[in-house]
């Protein structure tokens, strides 16, 4: 257990950044918790600044040297608390009900922050000295909106800067209180199709003379993919990169059950060719298209004999690594002209977020394993790629890093959802883990130090490196 008084402090913490209805969507209280969570950083022995983004400000934290730099990206921004009918306390009050913490925020993402920040403080109570390694710690105020404008905050901040590895913004437990490392995260696109066939909506018996948007949208739809789930797109999967060896081992063995996936979902419809064997790889590892909805034309009670004049889709497309966003919808703008749906207009709303996948042999990974099976007292779960996606190509892409998610975001914490919530003995022990990491992380650094030394000790003396 951490000591009592870490805790408290580590508890007021949360419940003061809870209590800021920071939500990027509509920009509310950004400054106010950006400016929160610098203070918190500069009384943990940060060198800290706010540099400003398109929608809420960058907090940037920096401390040691050495031969390893650590990032750690965390966001303080929320999602909006609608509705909030269904919540079962304020969802701006941080608020305790059996063994649980309740709030926005509370797992997405201001818990994860402060379980990092209060294992720091417990290290460095431990370890007061000088940091042998360079710690960066960024935190976002526009995660929940997309990111909009990181890649360019990257390049302009840390322009030629090398990173070993980001600790990404969360990871998960299970069900069963299993933590899981993720390794990487698929990207994402989506789009809407808009088609128009009249100045306004037409008496339904001009069916007989006039095209309808919402059959050309639903033969558009429905052009892009086959009943197993394949994308229908010429050269959608050109690019799919295959899993290593090791990836594909890690894939093979699930570490819950088909049956467990189905009851907890309630989905009724399996895509043709997926089944126990193969569920789980191709979670990891396949791209997919999802019909996110369709409106157009008349949906109210009884009929109404109406042609509609105009309708939409609207589509996402979860891609892999090396898949790229934008020229996916190139290639879906070809595919719907070779098809004849020109007159189909191509709406883009995402196209930023790509695919990464790290190496799950990366040592921070195996470290990271150890202790979590440690301070949580199961065996922790490898994960090549989560299903879900995130904007973490930058730091790949511009700084080299290796991507990992460890974290308390566990598989009930009702994200984006009302009544938020994380389990307060996996916020202690994800504290006491995370303290663990960044004992762990100097002891490699002091190493890498003395190893580097020694050729250069051993050159001055005569001997050989």
């Amino acid at each position: 257990m951490i000591p009592n008084d870490h805790f408290l402090r580590a508890l007021d913490d949360l419940r003061h950044l809870v209590s800021l209805p920071s939500v990027s969507a509509r920009g509310d209280n950004l400054v106010e918790c950006a400016q929160v969570v610098r203070d918190l950083l500069d009384e943990a022995g940060f060198q800290t600044e706010l540099c400003g983004g398109e929608i809420g400000p960058y907090v940037v934290g920096e401390t040691g040297a050495g031969p390893l730099t650590v990032m750690i990206y965390n966001h303080y921004d929320v999602q909006p608390e609608d509705p909030i009918a269904l919540w079962q306390s304020p969802p701006f009050e941080l608020t305790e009900r059996e063994g649980r913490w309740y709030g926005r925020g509370v797992a997405d993402d201001k818990g994860e922050f402060i379980s990092r920040l209060a294992g720091w403080r417990l290290f460095r109570e431990r370890h007061p000295g000088p940091l042998p390694f360079r710690l960066i710690w960024l935190v976002d105020g526009e995660e929940e909106i997309g990111s909009p404008s990181l890649e360019g905050f990257l390049k302009q901040r840390f322009p030629g800067e090398r990173v070993d590895v980001c600790w990404w913004e969360y990871g998960e437990i299970d069900s069963s209180g299993r933590p899981i490392i993720l390794c990487g995260f698929k990207g994402v696109m989506a789009v809407e199709l808009r088609c128009r066939t009249a100045k306004a909506d037409l008496h339904s018996s001009l069916g007989a003379v006039f095209d309808n948007p919402l059959w050309r949208l639903a033969a558009a739809t429905a052009s892009l993919r086959d009943e197993t789930g394949r994308v229908l797109i010429d050269g959608f999967y050109d690019a799919v990169r295959a899993p290593s060896p090791a990836e594909s081992d890690l894939a093979s063995d699930p570490p819950f059950t088909f049956e467990s996936l189905v009851q907890a979902t309630g989905g009724q419809r399996v895509l043709q060719g997926v089944d126990g064997t193969n569920f789980y790889q191709v979670m990891n590892f396949a791209p997919c298209m999802n019909v996110n909805g369709f409106s157009g034309g008349y949906a109210g009670e009884g009929a109404k004999t109406v042609l509609p004049a105009s309708g939409c889709v609207k589509i996402d497309f979860r891609l892999v690594p090396d898949q790229d966003p934008r020229h996916v919808v190139r290639l879906l703008r070809a595919h719907l002209d070779r098809h004849g749906f020109h007159d189909i207009e191509l709406i883009v709303h995402d196209a930023n977020v790509k695919p990464v996948r790290s190496s799950t042999e990366h040592w921070f990974i195996q470290d990271a394993r150890e202790l979590l099976e440690k301070y949580f007292g199961q065996a922790a779960i490898v994960q090549p790629s989560s299903p879900a996606s995130g904007t973490s190509h930058p730091f790949v892409e511009q700084l080299g890093a290796n991507i990992v998610g460890i974290g308390l975001t566990h598989h009930g914490a009702m994200l984006h959802s009302p009544n938020e919530n994380i389990i307060i003995a996996q916020f202690v022990a994800m504290t006491e883990c995370s303290a663990a990491l960044f004992e762990r992380l100097a002891q490699r650094a002091s190493r890498r130090l003395h190893a580097d030394a020694r050729p250069q000790e051993n050159s001055e003396i005569g001997g050989t490196p």
